[in-house]
């Protein structure tokens, strides 16, 4: 029942947009904030304006300010993604994830991002975060050299970084 109220207000909110072309992104975490009002998700810069919705998987109202690094972030976005590399779209709908296991993740994020970060200027692209046999698998690319991808294996109740992979 718990999660019938979100999925209903999202519903809702996709039949009633002006536009009907809103889609639904690929859930990921937010590793940086590009400005004040664009945030890197996975590997998409997702705007956020004054008509984009933000609330938690529980249906609460969330602010921008409310967004946090290592989120677990659900993205719908109008039109379509404009073909960069990090994609960029506009954010109609940005469901954060409050479970148990995503804060788990969120934490886990969090504390990957500390020990990848050589200093402030340095940020990533992760995606494919794949939690299995204690460990979480994901991609990273540095932001500064997309060319240049790694895999990292991660320890699921320590956080740390056990193994890197080119």
């Amino acid at each position: 029942m718990k999660w019938l109220l979100p999925l209903v207000v999202i519903v809702i909110l996709l039949i009633g947009c002006e536009n009907k072309s809103v889609h639904g992104g690929t859930e990921g975490f937010i590793t940086q904030f590009v400005s004040d009002d664009k945030v890197l998700i996975g590997d998409t810069i997702y705007e956020i304006n004054r008509d984009t919705q933000i609330q938690t998987t529980d249906g609460d109202a969330l602010k921008k300010n409310d967004l946090k690094i290592g989120m677990k972030v659900q993205p719908f976005y109008k039109d379509t993604l404009k073909e960069t590399f990090p994609a960029r779209g506009d954010a109609k709908l940005l469901r954060v994830s409050v479970d148990d296991e995503s804060q788990k993740e969120s934490v886990m994020m969090i504390n990957v991002l500390h020990q990848l970060k050589h200093n402030e200027d340095e940020h990533f692209i992760i995606t494919n975060v794949v939690h299995e046999d204690g460990v979480y698998e994901m991609d990273v690319m540095r932001r500064s050299n997309v060319d240049i991808g790694f895999t990292i294996t991660v320890h699921d109740q320590t956080y740390e970084i056990l193994y890197m992979e080119a």
